[in-house]
């Protein structure tokens, strides 16, 4: 994000207000920065970092006749680039490093008409190679042909026909897109020809390639080959965009009945129709200098798509590749894409059966067609091209074996399909395929929505650990977590604090930064049960004491071996040091003959009290909620525990919560009820106030009604609610129905003043997931939190036994800062991460937080195969009505040219170039130390004799 832009000019001493720039709205707004170029002896540090835009380059790349045919390639030039600039830094025959955004655009060109040789430079001084290397960890890279078969160089290999993928394994250096630093790998454009050629699968021909990024709002991935067992996987961790899972890839056994998996796929993406809503173009990420050609063909009824593998030499439909070839990369283009000019062709007569944009396609002969684009030419943008149709005549449905090669020619953009005949030959065939025009100036972009980025899932527990029921507080003092989880059979072989014997079953505690979701210490034991396991466990961070309150139900514990609900408090890692982190660990209650079961904690900003919340039963009645209230230290305030569950004289109140709302300082119980006298399976809440009464009893206020009851008859479930700091409104999540299923509602309600604290429906319940039947999946127990940063308000919950095959997973919705949900181009809501052997879907398996340190969603789960994962995904855009970017100001000072800005902007960076004519710009970190001036922040940096630019970015 960046603010508006005072854009001062230094002459001397003196300076002077150059301009005012408002980079307000569009992509700017959304791209997050970059990491930290870590610029090597010699160096120079890459341009911006490239991930606001698609970008296309076309490259000229040929053979020679005078030298023949060996491992050299001429490279002349570009027909073209844009809007961010590209370099090639590296090169032999067939093998093209391409690289991102240099520091010097025009310097890097000089890697190119050097002449028929190979090229290889990895010193950081050279231009091409100061510059970002495309990682499918930020974005996909897709290459078309450029250039029409046959091609003949005259060097005595005679014609062939171009095929085109790349590889993830350059020995091209750049600068990484994660870290930052300098060194080799990521992107290489392999060029290929059909066919069985003795000499060498390569070639040399024009080509082009376009890149998009995630951080754009792109949905694709980098896709491993399946396991011998058929399971997908990405190419790395973080290789997709967020929101798609590997479970979307589902392997096909081939030949069936051979236990073999490799060459054939579908792919699905959640809620998209693959017919009607948008193209999917691939590339094979393999990286063989044989290449490997990708058919992608919509499913049937939309059912997603079709990817079938196999090499550019294959003369036979139904030869396909092997596992250990299957890698490719995919990238969907909705019909509804920003400025798109596209669609999806009908091979053989040339019709559009969908599609975006003015242009006018004509099949003028058997695999050949010509496209016309109004005013464009093929210097003013690429095409991207993907065969979309499927092969006749194989025993078990297979994508087209076609592929594709363009070129423009008099006007006209001239495509050819053709598919491999012979050992040299390929004949042009009719097939349905995609095509999209990507142009220099103004690519097309994502329809507006969300714009997210993630970080690889962690693993929290080792194979040796059987974990149960997952739940993390977000430290919001230091960039720190706590994720909580049960080490079911003690395998850590710890002792229990409060009775100093060994544990059967241990709480244990793992600190993680959640900028990182690294690991800061290694897990400790924070409550033990001697006699018995834990069932249900809640944690919050107290902001007063600077400690952690965990909560947990022990089965079978104490005199009476019943359930009890134990009690810790743990410090931060940086305050325990070596320490234990546990400063006092006690059980509420141990003489108890009358068991209890879910427990819940809930602290006070105000005066860091805490409530905990618990089920427990009652003689004669079943099951109902009381709260005890503590001081930060642990001292109980209030002797005797109050029922909160008022509403009903008998039956059972379910999966109670309690929840701090700052902005009236109390707290607010929710439950629902389950098996009570005229009140079923309806959400119930109530305010209790964060100090006892004079007698010090718990202050409750009456229990009422929280949502709609529709559709009548309908049970309403598992709660989750919150405060919205944007109106002031509860919000209420749950689901619709039961246990297990596709509905789940957002009720609004308005809290009214004290002392009665009424509750009144604010507006219409809006569903955050809205199906049916397992339609797409089934759902349980959904989590709410806000980042206020953003606007967003993220829904969590476990997603799982998809009637319609989409994998288990963590999943999120989305909505904005009144409540509404956010679009998505899946139709579903989005797929955080992905747990192929089950998700758990009980109680207290999961959980949500926002992170203001890393200004994250932190989400903790747990899976049927007792582990405990991590994942974190970041809301890019920006959603606050009314908020601007801070103004950055600038003034003469007593030691140089003092830059200041609103110190409720500490988050933005303060970013300098030395020009300002893009492409050419270079902005990078003001390293100049902060200073607080009342409510601004300032830097002061020296006068220079050249101008220096200076922006605040996000």
């Amino acid at each position: 994000m960046n603010s508006p832009l005072l854009l001062p000019s230094f002459h001397g001493s003196r300076f002077r207000l150059a301009a005012l720039l408002a980079m307000v709205g569009g992509s700017l707004l959304a791209a997050p920065p970059g990491p930290t170029p870590q610029v090597p002896d010699g160096g120079q540090p890459p341009g911006p970092f490239p991930n606001e835009s698609v970008t296309a380059i076309n490259v000229i790349a040929r053979g020679s006749s005078e030298f023949g045919f060996d491992g050299r390639v001429e490279i002349p030039g570009l027909d073209g680039q844009g809007p961010i600039p590209w370099s090639i830094n590296r090169y032999n025959r067939g093998d093209i490093a391409l690289r991102l955004s240099p520091n010097d655009p025009e310097a890097a060109l000089d890697t190119l008409n050097q002449g028929f040789i190979e090229f290889a430079d990895n010193s950081p001084g050279l231009p091409a190679n100061q510059a970002w290397r495309p990682t499918p960890d930020r974005g996909v890279s897709i290459p078309t042909a450029r250039q029409n078969g046959p091609i003949d160089w005259g060097d005595s290999e005679g014609p062939f026909f171009p095929t085109v993928a790349i590889s993830t394994a350059s020995s091209g250096p750049g600068y990484h897109m994660l870290d930052g630093s300098f060194g080799t790998g990521d992107l290489d454009i392999n060029l290929g020809r059909a066919g069985t050629h003795a000499s060498s699968p390569e070639a040399n021909f024009s080509f082009s390639t376009v890149w998009f990024p995630y951080d754009q709002g792109w949905l694709g991935g980098d896709v491993n080959g399946p396991t011998i067992e058929g399971q997908s996987s990405w190419k790395s961790p973080g290789s997709h965009a967020t929101g798609l899972a590997a479970g979307m890839v589902r392997w096909f056994e081939y030949p069936l009945g051979t236990g073999f998996y490799g060459g054939l796929a579908n792919l699905t993406l959640p809620g998209v129709n693959s017919l009607t809503d948008g193209m999917l173009f691939t590339t094979s990420s393999d990286g063989s200098s044989d290449i490997k050609v990708i058919g992608a063909a919509p499913g049937d009824n939309g059912s997603g798509w079709l990817i079938t593998i196999r090499e550019d030499s294959a003369a036979d439909a139904e030869t396909l590749v092997l596992e250990d070839q299957s890698e490719f990369q995919f990238v969907y283009v909705p019909y509804d894409a920003q400025g798109l000019i596209g669609g999806h062709i009908n091979g053989a007569n040339g019709g559009v059966n969908n599609g975006a944009g003015e242009f006018t396609l004509t099949r003028t002969g058997t695999g050949a067609y010509t496209l016309v684009i109004p005013g464009k030419s093929g210097g003013d943008g690429t095409l991207l091209l993907q065969t979309a149709g499927r092969e006749a005549g194989t025993s078990v449905t297979l994508a087209s074996r076609a592929f594709l090669s363009y070129e423009f020619v008099d006007g006209t953009f001239r495509i050819q399909s053709r598919k491999t005949a012979g050992a040299t030959t390929a004949d042009l065939a009719d097939s349905d395929f995609y095509f999209a025009w990507v142009d220099f100036e103004s690519p097309f972009a994502p329809p507006q929505g969300p714009t997210l980025r993630h970080l690889p899932v962690a693993t929290v527990n080792d194979l040796s650990v059987f974990t149960l029921e997952a739940n993390l507080a977000i430290n919001t003092d230091e960039p720190e977590v706590l994720v909580t989880t049960i080490d079911s059979q003690n395998a850590g072989g710890y002792i229990d604090p409060i009775t100093q014997q060994i544990a059967a079953s241990a709480l244990t505690g793992y600190f993680y930064d959640p900028r990182t979701l690294t690991p800061t210490r290694d897990p400790f034991i924070i409550l033990g049960n001697p006699t018995g396991g834990f069932t249900r466990h809640d944690v919050k961070y107290n902001p007063v004491s600077k400690q952690y309150v965990v909560v947990a139900n022990a089965r079978t514990y104490g005199p009476n071996s019943t359930s009890v609900p134990l009690i810790a408090l743990v410090n931060p890692h940086s305050t325990a040091g070596e320490d234990s982190p546990v400063t006092d660990a006690f059980a509420y209650d141990p003489e108890t003959t009358l068991a209890y079961d879910d427990v819940a904690v809930a602290v006070s900003g105000s005066n860091g009290n805490f409530l905990l919340a618990a089920e427990r039963n009652f003689t004669g009645e079943g099951e109902g909620t009381v709260g005890v209230l503590f001081d930060q230290n642990g001292t109980l305030l209030t002797p005797q525990f109050a029922r909160l569950d008022r509403l009903q004289p008998t039956g059972d109140e379910d999966d109670p919560d309690v929840v701090y709302l700052e902005g009236r300082d109390v707290f607010l119980y929710i439950a629902n009820t389950d098996l009570s006298e005229g009140l079923q399976n309806r959400l119930v809440g109530s305010v209790i106030q964060t100090v006892p009464d004079a007698g010090n009893a718990l202050q409750v206020t009456t229990e009422q009604p929280l949502g709609d009851a529709m559709p009548a008859g309908v049970a309403e479930g598992h709660p989750s609610a919150v405060e919205n700091p944007f109106n002031g409104e509860i919000l209420t999540a749950y689901d619709v129905g039961g246990n297990g299923v596709s509905r789940g509602d957002v009720s609004f309600n308005n809290l009214g003043q004290a002392p009665d604290y009424t509750f009144t429906m604010a507006q219409a319940e809006i569903p955050y997931l809205d199906g049916a039947d397992g339609i797409p999946f089934r759902h349980n127990h959904p989590q709410l939190a806000v980042d206020s940063v953003s606007g967003a308000i993220a829904v969590g919950f476990n997603a799982s036994s998809s009637e319609v095959g989409y994998p288990s997973a963590y999943v999120f919705s989305l909505l904005d800062p009144s409540g509404a949900p956010l679009p998505g181009q899946l139709g579903t809501p989005w797929f955080l991460a992905e747990a192929p052997n089950g998700i758990n879907t009980g109680p207290n398996l999961h959980n949500l937080k926002y992170s203001p340190q890393s200004q994250s969603f932190i989400a903790v789960f747990n899976t049927s195969d007792s582990f405990t994962y991590i994942a974190s995904f970041e809301v890019t855009s920006r959603y606050l009505p009314g908020v601007e970017p801070p103004i950055l100001q600038i003034r003469q000072g007593t030691t140089g040219i003092d830059l200041l800005w609103p110190a409720s902007a500490a988050d933005f960076e303060l970013e300098s170039t030395p020009t300002f004519d893009p492409p050419e710009w270079n902005w990078t970190v003001v390293t100049e130390p902060r200073t607080t001036e009342g409510n601004l922040l300032r830097v002061t940096v020296a006068p220079e004799d050249q101008s220096r630019f200076f922006r605040l970015r996000r």
